[in-house]
Order: C-alpha cells, then structure tokens, then sequence
C-alpha cells in the first residue's frame, strides 16, 4: 500500500511505500541530514586532531602553510550576588566565577580551532587569550574574553 506523507522538516508530499512505520521526513531531507551528520563527525575528528598553540614552535613538525588569522569574542556576565556565593569560596577565590571564566576561554579557544579547520587547517599558533572586564551594570560584573591566533597547516 502506497501513502502520501508530508515531510516534518520541508513541508513537502511524497509517496511512501508500506512498510514498517512511517517516516517523518522525505528522502531528500534524509539524505540533507546524513551529509551534515557526517560533516558533522569529520569536524568531530578534526577538533581532536586540531592542535592550538601559545608559540610558533613545533619542534619536529614544519609548518606547511600560514592560511591567516582566526579570532573570537564573547561577551559574559557575572552576578555579584547570586554568583558571589560564600560558601564556594576556596582560598579567596569564587569557584563560581572561576568555572565562568573557564568555560568562557573554553569556548574562544574551541571557537578559533573550528575556524581553522574551516580554513583547512590542523594547528593555531601564536594563541593568545585576553580578559577584559568591561564594567558592571545591575549587579552585574561584564566580561570580554577574546582569542586570536594564526591557523596553519602541519606536517
């Protein structure tokens, strides 16, 4: 038995064909999300692989070719009183604050990497990280991180 469905994801009617349970997306959206599942899992493998640098030094290792600069901002903010938590506090350090700070840095550094491996590169020299407290406004203590480096192919 034969059923026109439409598709969830382009709105579109297709024929299916009987069999076990009905497919929610047409065939062409299906083979769409396969492609960016694996593009997806290239990228995956990449970031592993992707190595980011302070100096331009590999020892053993050459760089191949210089493909440019890659940066990243983000903008955060931090509470000075829901954040401010004293019971979390380590030696005079908030661990709140720090975990915020951290993921923040995180993110800039994973966000330079994939842009170097959008540019076809496997490594970020020269990476360089900076904090910038931009004031505070309600309670709110504002944070720019940035991070820039130049993404390169190794050999």
């Amino acid at each position: 038995m034969n059923w026109v469905v439409s598709c969830t994801a382009c709105g579109s009617s297709y024929v299916y064909e009987s069999g076990q349970g009905l497919p929610d997306i047409c065939p062409a959206c299906n083979e769409k999300r396969k492609k960016e599942v694996r593009k997806f899992l290239e990228k995956e493998q990449k970031r592993k692989e992707i190595i980011s640098i302070h100096h331009s030094d590999f020892g053993d290792r050459k760089i191949v070719r210089t493909l440019g600069m890659v940066t990243h901002e983000h903008v955060f903010g931090v509470g000075l009183v829901q954040d401010l938590d004293m019971k979390r506090f380590n030696g005079g350090v908030s661990l709140s604050w720090a975990e915020k700070v951290k993921s923040g840095r995180e993110l800039c550094i994973r966000t330079i990497e994939d842009e170097a491996i959008e540019l076809g590169g496997n490594a970020v020299i020269g990476v360089e990280v900076n904090y910038q407290m931009l004031g505070t406004h309600n309670d709110m203590v504002m944070w720019l991180l940035s991070a820039s480096g130049t993404a390169v192919v190794v050999d």
